[in-house]
């Protein structure tokens, strides 16, 4: 999904705006929320911590895997990884929980997220510019979706 998802992952300016209106958003008042692309910045971040929390609990799960792993590595470093590898699943428990909340509270949400489609007035709503691009002809389509 990194490779696929990356690049409507970006941040940019159109990120900052969202965020400063995130009151409005949590109020369900987003027509006076600036309009966002593909994704917006709640999205992106949960995208960019998972894409940075996996790697690490693979790595430190590795890392403090006894059975196989133990001889590779010192006691110091083991302990290093319990807890980096504790403090990320920690993170990783939260940010998945408010995504669930996000999804559940943003009506409309869930069918995006099962069907991989949504309405053009849901689009319109929360993902104008990402709408105007399709429109346009100028956004990328999942051809697999549509």
């Amino acid at each position: 999904m990194i490779v696929q998802f990356w690049r409507d992952n970006m941040w940019n300016s159109d990120d900052i705006a969202w965020t400063f209106a995130i009151v409005r958003v949590l109020k369900n008042e987003e027509s006076s929320v600036p309009a966002v692309g593909r994704f917006n910045a709640g999205q992106k971040l949960v995208f960019w911590a998972m894409a940075l929390l996996v790697p690490v609990l693979f790595f430190t799960g590795i890392v403090i895997w006894e059975v196989y792993f133990a001889s590779y590595t010192t006691i110091e470093q083991q302990r290093i990884a319990v807890l980096i590898h504790g403090l990320s699943a920690i993170a990783a428990i939260l940010i998945w929980i408010t995504h669930v909340y996000a999804g559940l509270w943003v009506r409309g949400s869930i069918r995006a997220m099962t069907q991989g489609s949504v309405t053009p007035g849901w689009a319109w709503r929360h993902h104008r510019k990402w709408l105007q691009r399709l429109a346009a002809g100028t956004g990328r389509v999942d051809r697999r979706r549509t």
